[in-house]
């Protein structure tokens, strides 16, 4: 982000107005550029329903109506004018006058007129105000804020009741998303005083003194008209910054994307099958079926907050998306609809229908098509082995390569069934294991799902899976379409059919009748020499990459989130006090910590930040660390420091965070090219420590079942350490309270770092923060 920044000043010089780029929105989610889209076959194009069929969308537009509804409400307005009790008599009387000379002056029929002509407005009224005031209630925020424990205010007990109504009323997975809150647009002012308390524990007196001046004379002068120019953006767009965020921190990316990619590793304690192509077919398909129910059929319940809506507009990003390189910037395509996966085995790429005419295949007949390629590969084309390297290294390469030796002929060909494929999928040579007691095991399998060793990926897709030999599954995800919750529901959709549903025979194999096996194609490929050295230099620059990639895993099976709720503290928020303490105690210092907040609560929202380091947590790291505390005051800065840590993590929810704010007007400065030692000196400071909590079980229909199956736990995400940061650390709270997991990230090449060292000293902070809430609380 900052490095392109720094470049924006020669940029600008380019540009027409700053009018022009505040009206013009980027389409980064679809274009018809044939040099972007590789040779999508006519035929594929056309054999796919769409993806929302206008029954649904029409129903959708008129929730929470129904056009039954609406019919009885017609109906009953023509009774009650009948016996002329209807408020809109009058109307209609004036109305009917009017026509009755087109009529021959006979009254029947132009009063039928007259009642349809005002009816239907009426109606159509009706609606767009019912829509309107969801829209205005939905606005609300001050449910976040309640205290647990006590009572609710009134406003909140009535938005409850709202929200209870609108859940009871039957909907599609997008019945909401047009009712969905635009995020509000914070003042410069609001925006300054929080960034400046963030920073106050990291940095010295006389640094914070500077920055104090700094942010008055900003306020004063260039602020204002940045905050000007943003209310024109905030006008002319759903979300004010959503789609600069998307521009700024991952399209124009040109290093490797293993280090913004994420990737999950598969379920820790309940085993599926052992047969590869078995959980390669059952998984593969269950992902097209999640597609199909909650985006196509819209039949699943939308994803929500306790009952209040979220936006679902990254579902329908993450359906059918590819990013294509470019040289400056990348380019999000949708993808028209396909009916075949992509496969990589044994050094070969093939092209594997999933349809049979207008019918998706079953899990056993995917099974036989995937395991006829592990028993008779083909022999690779000279190049193919390492091919998809070309997608781990630099953008530029890459770009370079897609747009000179893969734009004509069977190498364009190939590449387009592999990049429109639905899912690209690869069937590894390895075995994978999960062992509670070697934690380098699901290291092992983390890293794989990371870096791919350096080639095994294709890093330019969300739906990138990966098959042992002994059928583990774990996932690489392209991160800049959706943020690591959608993955998330789809994982939880895929756990859950995989546990309750009947899956897998006795011997391991599919259930299912086999009616039609499709047939593999083989994909062949042209590789010149200056593609095959363009290859090999993608592949050494991933691997160097590898190499480099320090990680360490814990899953933590002596206390959970009851445990913690015993503390009277967020889980959550004790997690990242834990981190803190662990940072400090390996880094002998305290930095600028990144935690992201879900801003799915407004529409077409990504993040926000919290600032996990704050004035109270670092109070109690102090505390931890001195031995004249006791538990109880301890646990009394612990309290302190959570609740902070609550109030950061509301603020950013509710659209009153930061750091997104300060992302904006940093950009209109760089295109103003406006001067502004503030925001210079804002973005110069990285996040040190980067974290996530992956929730587990988020979606309604399955999460009452998966809660109480402590088998069903699953460590979820992991993401190599970013940019800037010297950790990365990526954790999730098991549903049923008794344990959690880590995933620790760094690089070997950042002096002072150790993945595994900080492993240690988290772990022991864990055993300390029990201990001390245990004696703070015995009495």
């Amino acid at each position: 982000c900052r490095r392109w920044l720094n470049g924006m000043k020669e940029d600008g010089k380019k540009r027409t107005s700053i009018e022009e780029s505040l009206m013009s929105e980027k389409a980064s989610t679809s274009t018809s550029d044939d040099n972007l889209l590789l040779g999508v076959t006519e035929k594929e194009k056309g054999v796919v329903a769409k993806p929302i069929e206008i029954p649904v969308r029409y129903r959708n537009q008129i929730f929470p109506f129904t056009f039954e509804v609406l019919s009885y409400l017609s109906i009953l307005l023509v009774v009650i004018d009948a016996l002329g009790l209807s408020p809109l008599c009058g109307v209609t009387t004036v109305v009917e006058q009017m026509l009755r000379p087109a009529f021959g002056n006979v009254s029947a029929p132009a009063r039928a007129c007259a009642l349809v002509i005002v009816v239907l407005p009426t109606l159509t009224v009706m609606v767009l105000a019912t829509r309107f005031l969801i829209y205005c209630c939905l606005h609300y925020t001050g449910y976040l804020y309640e205290e647990i424990g006590k009572k609710p205010s009134l406003s909140t007990k009535a938005f409850m009741v709202f929200i209870a109504v609108l859940n009871k009323i039957p909907h599609s997975s997008f019945a909401l998303q047009a009712l969905i809150p635009t995020v509000r647009l914070p003042a410069v002012k609001e925006t300054v005083q929080k960034y400046l308390r963030t920073v106050k524990p990291i940095l010295s007196e006389e640094e914070y003194k500077e920055m104090c001046e700094l942010a008055e004379d900003f306020q004063k002068n260039l602020g204002s008209e940045l905050q000007r120019k943003l209310w024109q953006k905030w006008l002319v767009s759903k979300n004010y910054i959503t789609d600069w965020w998307k521009e700024v921190v991952y399209m124009r990316y040109r290093d490797s994307l293993i280090k913004s990619n994420v990737g999950c590793s598969d379920i820790c304690f309940r085993p599926t099958t052992t047969v590869q192509a078995a959980r390669a077919a059952h998984v593969t398909l269950l992902r097209l079926r999640y597609c199909q129910e909650f985006i196509e059929e819209q039949t699943m319940a939308p994803i929500t907050l306790g009952g209040i809506p979220m936006c679902s507009q990254q579902y329908i990003d993450f359906h059918q998306s590819l990013r294509a390189p470019a040289l400056k910037s990348d380019v999000m395509i949708r993808l028209p609809p396909t009916q075949h996966i992509a496969v990589y085995c044994k050094g070969g790429w093939y092209k594997v229908p999933v349809y049979d005419g207008s019918r998706m295949i079953n899990s056993a007949e995917l099974e036989r098509a995937l395991q006829s390629i592990i028993d008779n590969p083909s022999e690779p084309s000279p190049g193919e082995r390492y091919l998809s390297a070309l997608t781990c290294g630099q953008r530029e390469v890459w770009a370079k390569m897609r747009a000179e030796k893969f734009a004509e002929g069977i190498n364009r060909t190939s590449l387009d069934a592999i990049e429109s494929g639905t899912d690209i999928i690869f069937l590894d040579d390895e075995d994978r294991f999960f062992d509670e007691n070697d934690p380098t095991l699901l290291e092992r399998e983390y890293k794989r799902a990371l870096t791919g060793d350096g080639w095994a990926l294709w890093m330019d897709k969300p739906c990138v899976y990966f098959f042992s030999k002994n059928g583990r599954f774990t996932s690489n995800a392209e991160h800049s379409v959706v943020d690591a919750l959608i993955h998330v529901h789809i994982r939880e959709y895929t756990k859950y059919h995989e546990a309750y549903s009947p899956s897998y025979g006795p011997d391991g194999h599919c259930l299912g009748n086999v009616r039609f096996v499709p047939t593999p194609e083989k994909l062949k490929w042209n590789i010149d020499q200056e593609t095959q050295e363009n290859i090999n230099e993608s592949y050494a620059y991933a691997k160097n990459i590898t190499d480099d990639f320090d990680n360490a895993f814990i899953l933590h099976t002596d206390y959970g989130k009851d445990f913690i709720k015993k503390a009277k503290v967020s889980p959550d928020a004790y997690i990242q006090m834990a981190l803190q303490t662990a940072y400090y105690r390996d880094q002998g210092r305290f930095d600028l910590t990144y935690e992201p907040a879900v801003m799915r609560l407004w529409r077409e929202g990504r993040t926000e930040t919290i600032r996990s380091c704050s004035e109270e947590s670092c109070a109690f790291v102090k505390g931890m660390q001195n031995e004249q505390e006791t538990a109880k005051s301890r646990w009394e800065l612990l309290k302190t420091a959570c609740a902070r840590h609550q109030e950061m993590t509301r603020d950013a929810m509710s659209g009153h965070g930061c750091d997104r704010h300060l992302f904006g007007l940093v950009v209109l400065s760089r295109y103003l090219e406006k001067s502004s030692p503030f925001l210079d000196k804002v973005f110069s400071m990285n996040y040190a420590l980067s974290t996530s909590q992956v929730p587990q079980h988020q979606t309604k229909e399955f999460s009452g079942k998966m809660n109480k199956e402590r088998d069903l736990f699953w460590p979820a995400g992991g993401f190599a350490s970013p940019d800037g940061s010297r950790y990365g650390v990526c954790y999730s709270i098991g549903a049923t309270g008794d344990l959690f997991s880590c995933q620790i990230a760094s690089w070997h090449s950042i002096e002072g770092t150790s993945a595994s060292r900080f492993r240690d000293t988290l772990l022991k902070v864990f055993r300390e923060m029990r201990e001390m809430v245990e004696e703070a609380t015995k009495n």
